[in-house]
Formats: C-alpha cells, sequence, structure tokens
C-alpha cells in the first residue's frame, strides 16, 4: 500500500460517481494535485446498485446542460481511457397524459436546439414506431429522444476513475476519513485511517453518509436516504428477437421507468403513496455493495399499473430484485457548490439520478472550483440556497414528496406544500386572511397574489386564473398605491473602520460618499464574473445597511465575511429573520407615509436613492427611496414583532387612496416594464457586467475592485453574448426563461424572464443574443410552447424610460 500523502490541492471524500466525476474533471482542468479516499471500493454505495438511466428530457435549461454532458461523454470514455463501458444509446419516450404535460413537452422541446439533442414531440398514434409493445390508452403525446439512453453505473465510474488516474491523481480505497477540521490557516484536514492530509479545497462527495460528515464541520446538508426499487424479469423471445434496443419509457400513470436489461424488461417504480426512507436508526460505516431488504408487496399497485401499460412485463419470470438507498433533497436538486462558512468546502452530494448527473456535475464543479465561476447558471444547484431551516427532518419529509412526486408536471409558479410553512415574516395569517397565495423562497413564504375571488390556485403554461388577480394589483401600483411584504429580503449590519474599504474592494460600484446615500452594486470574482448583487446603503461612515436577494443571505454574507483581511476592523451581522421589510409604492405612496410618520418626506427633503431613519407607529425604521417597481415608493425596513403595527397603519392610511396588497407576480410585471433585471436569472455568475448590460453600475475611474481588470477586458475585447431586451408577440403564454431565440432558422440566443406588461400591454423578455445582433431594434422569434412568436428588440424600458415617476 502506498503511504498516503500529507498534502493536497483537493481532497474529495467519496468514491461513487459524483466523486469520481468531479475527479475526472478536476485532473482534466489541471488539478492533478487531488486525492480521492473512499471508505470501500469505488462505486460500492449507491452508485453500483443505481438502474443507470440517463435521460435528455428535464424541465431545467441548466439541468438539461449537466444531463447532455453525460450523454456525449459516456459513449466515449472507453476510447479516451481505454475502460469498457456498457453504454445503451436507445433513446426515450416521456408520456403525457394531461394538456399541462403535453404543454410542458413543448416548453421542453424548445429548449434542446440550444442543449444539443435532437427531440420530437408526437401523438399517441406515433408512438408504436418508437415502442411497438406499448399501449397508449391515456396517452396525449410522447416526448421522444433518440441519443439518450443508459449506461452500466460502475463501468462509467470506473471508466472516470481510470482516465482520472491517467493525469496523475491519486485515489485511496480501503481507507476511512474520520474527522475534518479546519485549521487556522484556512488549509483544511482531512483525518483518514492511514493518515491526515492538509489541503486547500475538500470536498463532501459522501452519497448516503454526506448529512453524518458534514455535521463534523457544522455544516447542514439535508439529504434523506429513499428507499427505492426496480426488478428485472428474464429474457423474453420477442426481445431477443428485435434488432433494436427498446427505448426507456417514463410513464406517469404507473410512475415507473420502464426499459430492456438483458432482454428482459427492467421496471423501477416510485411510489405515489407510502414511499419510506432507509437508515433511520443510522447507517454503519461497514455498510457497502448492500441492499436494503426490499419491499416489493407496497410496489404492486405500481408494477400492475406497469403490466396495463406494458402487457409483455405479465408472462415474464422474475429475475431479481434491487432495493437500496437512493439520496433525495428537498427540492430534487442535488447540493453543488459551496458549502456557507468558511471558503472552500464544496458540496457534491443528494443526487437522486446521479448517474446521469455525475459527468455533468463534474465538469460544472470543476469549472468552479479551478475558475471561479462555471460556465452554467449553477444557482439552482448551490447549495447555500438551504439554511439552517432545512432540518433532517424537513428533508425526510419533502425527500419523501419529491420522489412520490417523480413524475409529476409542475407548471410554472406551482409548488409541493410539504414540510411548509418554515419561515414567515409576521404578517404571514393576515397575508392569508387577504387571500393571499405563498410561493416558497429559501425557506420564506411569500405572496404570489391575492385571490380576492376565492377561486384557489390554477397554474398552467399559459396565462391562468391569477391574471386578472395580478392585473388590478399591477394597475394599482401604477395608479394608485400598493404595498408589498418583501421581508424575504437578507439583511445585514456591517459596521467598523474598514467597512467601506472591504466593500469598495469587492463590488463593483463606488459605495456612497454621504450618509444616506444609496446604491446598487455587485460582488465580482477575478474573472468579472458576476457572483451577486446588493443594494447599500450608508447610515454613517463606519455603518453601511446591505440588502441582498432572499436566495443569497449565505453567499453574500460568506463573500463580505471571506473578503476581510487581518488587521481590517468589520463586523457583519445577519438581520434578516429580526428585520421585516414592506415596499409602499405608486403615485400616492407619499400621501400614505405623509400620514403615518411626522417626519419630513417631501420631495424636497427626502430624494430618491437616499435613505433616512423615520417613525411609524412610534417605531423607528429605516426608510429608503428605492423600489424594485419603477414608481415614487419606499422600503420600510423595521422591527419584525413590530410591522403587523406599522402594516395595519399603512392599509388604514391607503385606504382614501386605493391602496392595494400586491405580491411577486405583480412586482415581476412591474420590474419587466422598467427593465430591471432579475439576479440569478438575467444576470448570474454565467456572465460579465458588459455582457449583461450593466456598465453603469461600474466604478470604471475609481480604485481597482475584484474582478475590474477581468471587466474592463470583457469591455475591451467585446461580449460572448449581449443581454437584449424584448417586446413579444405573445398569444396566451408569456416567456418564463429557457425559450429558444432564432434569427430566422437559427437558434441565437435563450430567453431568460419573461412576463406581460398591464401598464403597457405588452409582454415582455430578456434574452441572450449573439452580440452582432444586439443592435436596437433586432428581430427574431421565439419558441413558445411549440410555436414561433415574433419578438423584437427596444431600447429603453417600456414603461417611464426617464424615471420621471421614480424621482416625483
Amino acid at each position: 500500500m502506498a503511504e498516503l500523502q500529507s498534502h493536497a490541492k483537493c481532497v474529495i471524500i467519496g468514491g461513487g460517481v459524483m466523486g469520481v466525476g468531479l475527479l475526472y474533471h478536476l485532473a482534466e482542468e489541471g488539478w492533478t494535485d487531488t486525492v480521492l479516499v473512499e471508505k470501500g471500493e469505488l462505486t460500492s454505495g449507491s452508485t453500483w446498485h443505481a438502474a443507470g438511466q440517463c435521460p435528455h428530457f428535464t424541465g431545467s435549461y441548466n439541468l438539461a446542460k449537466i444531463h447532455y454532458e453525460g450523454t456525449i461523454l459516456y459513449p466515449k470514455l472507453e476510447e479516451l481511457t481505454g475502460q469498457a463501458v456498457s453504454w445503451h444509446g436507445c433513446g426515450g419516450v416521456r408520456l403525457a397524459q394531461t394538456d399541462a404535460e403535453v404543454e410542458w413537452f413543448h416548453h421542453v422541446a424548445g429548449m434542446a436546439p440550444l442543449i444539443g439533442y435532437e427531440c420530437e414531440v408526437v401523438g399517441p398514434e406515433d408512438i408504436k414506431q418508437y415502442h411497438p409493445y406499448l399501449e397508449t390508452f391515456d396517452v396525449k403525446a410522447g416526448f421522444v429522444t433518440f441519443t439518450d439512453g443508459h449506461v452500466a453505473p460502475a463501468d462509467v465510474t470506473m471508466a472516470m476513475a481510470a482516465g482520472a488516474r491517467k493525469h496523475g491523481v491519486t485515489i485511496s480505497k480501503r481507507n476511512r476519513v474520520t474527522d475534518v477540521n479546519l485549521l487556522p490557516s484556512g488549509e483544511w484536514q482531512v483525518v483518514t485511517e492511514q493518515g491526515t492530509i492538509t489541503c486547500e479545497h475538500v470536498v463532501n462527495a459522501c452519497g448516503s453518509y454526506a448529512d453524518i460528515v458534514g455535521s463534523w464541520t457544522g455544516h447542514n446538508v439535508p439529504i434523506a436516504n429513499m428507499l427505492h426499487h426496480y426488478i428485472i424479469t428474464e429474457p423474453l423471445q420477442e426481445l431477443v428477437d428485435m434488432e433494436k434496443e427498446l427505448p426507456v419509457i417514463r410513464d406517469p400513470y404507473s410512475h415507473c421507468y420502464i426499459r430492456e436489461e438483458a432482454n428482459g424488461i427492467l421496471i423501477g417504480p416510485y411510489e405515489t403513496a407510502g414511499a419510506t426512507t432507509c437508515f433511520n436508526d443510522g447507517i454503519s460505516w461497514d455498510f457497502e455493495n448492500e441492499l436494503v431488504p426490499d419491499e416489493m408487496d407496497r410496489l404492486m399497485p405500481w408494477l400492475e399499473k406497469a403490466t396495463e401499460r406494458f402487457p409483455m412485463f405479465e408472462k415474464a419470470g422474475l429475475k431479481s430484485v434491487i432495493s437500496g438507498a437512493i439520496t433525495h433533497t428537498p427540492d430534487a436538486n442535488f447540493l453543488l457548490g459551496p458549502a456557507p462558512g468558511a471558503a472552500n468546502y464544496w458540496m457534491a452530494n443528494g443526487a437522486s439520478i446521479g448517474i446521469c448527473q455525475g459527468a455533468g456535475a463534474g465538469k460544472y464543479l470543476a469549472q468552479w472550483m479551478v475558475h471561479g465561476a462555471a460556465d452554467i447558471n449553477m444557482a439552482e444547484f448551490d447549495p447555500r440556497r438551504f439554511g439552517p431551516w432545512a432540518t433532517l427532518e424537513y428533508a425526510k419529509v419533502t425527500s419523501i414528496n419529491d420522489y412520490q412526486n417523480m413524475y409529476t408536471c409542475l407548471p410554472p409558479g406551482d409548488q409541493h406544500e410539504a414540510g411548509r410553512p418554515v419561515r414567515t415574516s409576521s404578517l404571514y395569517d393576515k397575508h392569508k386572511a387577504a387571500g393571499g397565495l405563498f410561493q416558497q423562497v429559501m425557506g420564506w413564504e411569500r405572496v404570489r397574489w391575492y385571490d380576492t375571488a376565492g377561486e384557489g390556485e390554477k397554474y398552467s403554461w399559459k396565462r391562468s386564473n391569477w391574471w386578472g388577480a395580478v392585473k388590478e394589483e399591477a394597475l394599482a401600483v401604477r395608479n394608485a398605491v400598493g404595498l408589498m411584504d418583501l421581508s424575504t429580503f437578507a439583511k445585514f449590519d456591517v459596521r467598523g473602520r474598514d467597512a467601506a474599504t472591504v466593500l469598495n474592494r469587492i463590488t463593483a460600484n463606488k459605495m456612497p460618499r454621504k450618509d444616506g446615500g444609496i446604491v446598487l452594486t455587485h460582488f465580482l470574482n477575478e474573472g468579472g464574473r458576476i457572483m451577486g448583487e446588493a443594494t447599500i446603503t450608508r447610515m454613517a461612515e463606519d455603518h453601511f445597511y446591505v440588502l441582498v436577494g432572499a436566495t443569497a443571505q449565505h453567499t453574500d454574507f460568506d463573500c463580505i465575511t471571506n473578503a476581510v483581511q487581518d488587521g481590517e476592523d468589520l463586523i457583519i451581522e445577519d438581520h434578516t429573520e429580526k428585520v421585516g421589510t414592506l415596499v409602499l409604492a405608486g403615485p400616492k405612496a407619499r400621501d400614505v407615509l405623509s400620514a403615518v410618520t411626522s417626519d419630513d418626506v417631501s420631495h424636497e427633503n427626502f430624494r430618491w436613492l437616499t435613505g433616512k431613519v423615520i417613525s411609524i407607529e412610534g417605531t423607528e425604521i429605516v426608510a429608503l427611496r428605492v423600489n424594485y417597481v419603477g414608481e415614487l415608493g419606499w422600503e420600510l425596513h423595521g422591527p419584525m414583532d413590530k410591522l403587523p403595527a406599522i402594516f395595519d397603519a399603512l392599509m388604514a392610511a391607503g385606504e382614501p387612496h386605493g391602496i392595494r396588497l400586491f405580491g411577486s407576480y405583480a412586482m415581476n410585471a412591474l420590474r419587466m416594464e422598467k427593465a430591471y433585471r432579475g439576479y440569478g436569472s438575467d444576470i448570474t455568475t454565467e456572465i460579465t457586467m458588459v455582457e449583461g448590460d450593466m456598465e453603469r453600475f461600474v466604478d470604471w475611474d475609481g480604485a481597482e475592485f475584484v474582478g475590474k481588470q477581468a471587466t474592463l477586458n470583457s469591455r475591451q475585447q467585446g461580449a460572448r453574448i449581449k443581454l437584449v431586451y424584448l417586446e413579444v408577440d405573445a398569444k396566451d403564454a408569456d416567456c418564463v426563461g429557457g425559450e429558444t431565440v432564432y434569427a430566422g432558422d437559427k437558434p441565437v440566443g435563450v430567453t431568460t424572464t419573461g412576463g406581460y406588461g398591464f401598464a403597457v400591454e405588452k409582454s415582455l423578455a430578456f434574452a441572450y443574443v449573439e452580440p452582432e445582433l444586439a443592435s436596437d431594434g433586432g428581430v427574431f422569434t421565439i419558441d413558445i410552447l411549440g410555436e414561433r412568436r415574433a419578438a423584437k428588440i427596444i431600447p429603453q424600458p417600456a414603461y417611464d424610460p426617464k424615471n420621471e415617476r421614480l424621482r416625483s
């Protein structure tokens, strides 16, 4: 046994497909001083017994790119590494039972040209040409793919390991990690049975053990180990005689995947009721290459439905039952990226279909680790999207729900209710009483819209029953006054002698020079990529109030904390839970605010982009004359426990002026009219300030800041892609993001967000297109639910382009 090295650039803990996929791509990126430590043999956790499905189909634009990487790498791994890989590029057919699923199919098909795979949405009468033995009694459409399929999990993992070894990395097997420690130097100490390694980066790729290993360093890893079965039959002569392998079927009727396996049939049901977790009494460190006792009896309802779908299954003899643990997370996405807290602790775990994702997840996480950002938007996978509120019990409840809804189609806006509510503002009950319908954001309950008619939620891929209510909310803000609860904001109090110095060093815009000044600014990495966005108010020379989006709470807190250098004086406190936020906006906003405060809020005394401490109902609050809807208005930040009294006072004062509560759907419509970008969607870690058309927020002439030279290079060398603002000739569905933009018949870009502007009566969208096409007046078409709709660039905000309303 070779002696274990004492130092390394990176240590990966865990030798499943996620850990090995990362190892392979780190080696490809040049990080050859990497050690992977596995307590057993490679693949001996969940990887070895996985079914190995590798689908192209997924409703997420960025996840589709991750899936695609596997389907292009796995078929060529044998040639690249010399290790045999059992790749079956048999294609797939996903079945739709409802109109909403058919619309979903068309949306996903619209993304495919940008991902790189071929697909087709076909009617039920055409499905049998791809799968002659399938019954389509309730099917409305099929989503057909041609070059995806399935792979032997152990083969593909071993091949990536062989490829990594060729670059000189180290794989240490039969060597359990027993502890991980953060050293005063900022390095990580990984303690193993065969020695201790000090490293710059450590990766938790521990599969079913990820939460245990994470707990050693105080990291919360919200996963649950779900018990999943699949069964394999004896060979059938009909399948032996077929010249071509049948495609993999994904069937919402039986809630199963169904495919060929060694001329037999493999069926994997995801029970829609009664699903259970594994290892509820703990998991032994000795557990490897083992299965969990099966629970076949409870699978029978779904297997019976699978027989209706594929009658040949009924006459096949049972060959084997595979029953093992598969990790799930609360929102179905894996944990891939930095953990909150000290720098360079990374996650690569929580994958429920990890065989498909191992290659792509490894590729993009390797880019993030090596270059500071990935080439895709990783926000939906970032482990910091969860906080301490995502307990293991919450993870269990929501993971069971995720498992039981594996083949459920959720149209835009729809969310599961399992485990909710978790985080609520002090106004939650008032919103419910007013008809508020909520969405979960970073654990918070935030109102989408107010169902004043009592119709309930009815979501679809097209404009649904929220349309009329949202229109009234949005127009109330434009014509009178609206009030919104945005307590979901993450709020940081930053103080200290060097507070301004640190903030100026890590953000692209200059801190305000006067007390009360407000600035919008962005956190960049050394490569100029946009890593975060903040609204910062100078409360005093050494005191700043920092606001970031809900989902960036841990990301941006760490960004500031980890930037403080030795000897610098800066203290940051997270006030997210204890400070609530109300948005009061509209032409009558000053009339309402004046009625509840004795402080002077006149235009002359309270200018746009300034903040003051004022008093409402005897409570001092921070009032910021800024908002995300493009009207005269204020954000009002006060103690969470005092928010109900402030809310009641504003509503009473606003009644004569027609005040109306509004939610996030109306806010989206209003910000689209003003061409305000959304961080995490329109501006992301994929792009620079130049590419996102955000140069006006860069302090070009001031001091150096992180990423300034790269941003200047982007300006001088030209953008790779460019953000444009579009008016869309939509019919009954608006862009939601991920739609392909065409110039003629050529795909030239992708939408990021969209919505309908009720005041301007236009459907609007943002998109990234090839730079040479980004000039004013450019004409395109956009694939919306399978139909090409005309779109044109508009050079300025559709509403109030001169900001006269904001400044009034």
